[in-house]
């Protein structure tokens, strides 16, 4: 007799925290889902309270940089390890929780030279994509669930657990969240965040 595999979905969001984060917040509190968040260390500072409740609430806090810019972040592999060090030190400061997960903007395709991955594995760094992509800064409406479910059912089909971008800077991706979280939810899987021990997958 073989034991069904676990089935489990990761939310990952990028480029927060901001106003809308609260509304994702109340939404995974109210279907008790687990999420990870990549944050922005300017949004960071502005929003601390957003922070402060992932904690209580038992999220993943992840660095996704400061400047979000393609040429300020990719300069060189000291300016992506230097975005992700102050953003972690700024985490810290405010939740006294520290964190070593990290997505960079945009993934790491193309922009992620051999040096830079490098650089950072040695800084401790574990750096995550996705195998789900929402494209919810490009579509703004229902399409967003259909691409999600499209894609998870895919993966499905490998016997491989989404892990799903979405951002939450968008009210968009507040509005459908729900309707995803229904999704998954009826198709069986648990909402879970990411944590230090998982292997990461990249693009």
């Amino acid at each position: 007799m073989t034991t069904r595999k676990k089935k489990i979905a990761y939310l990952t969001f990028d480029d927060g925290p901001t106003k809308v984060t609260y509304r994702i917040l109340d939404l995974l509190d109210h279907y008790r889902a687990s999420a990870t968040f990549f944050m922005l260390e300017s949004r960071i500072r502005r929003f601390p309270s957003a922070v402060e409740r992932m904690v209580e609430e038992g999220h993943t806090l992840g660095l996704h940089g400061v400047t979000h810019s393609i040429s300020q972040f990719y300069a060189s592999k000291h300016s992506v390890v230097q975005e992700f060090d102050q953003t972690r030190r700024t985490i810290k400061r405010i939740t006294g929780k520290d964190t070593t997960l990290a997505r960079t903007p945009h993934g790491s395709r193309p922009y992620m030279k051999a040096s830079y991955l490098k650089a950072v594995n040695e800084s401790g760094y574990q750096l995550w994509d996705w195998n789900v992509d929402s494209l919810d800064w490009k579509y703004r409406d229902e399409r967003m669930v259909h691409l999600i479910t499209k894609q998870v059912i895919q993966l499905e089909r490998r016997h491989k657990n989404p892990v799903i971008l979405m951002h939450d800077r968008l009210d968009e991706t507040a509005d459908f969240l729900e309707t995803i979280l229904i999704f998954l939810i009826k198709k069986g899987y648990e909402l879970e965040k990411l944590t230090p021990s998982m292997k990461p997958i990249l693009l």
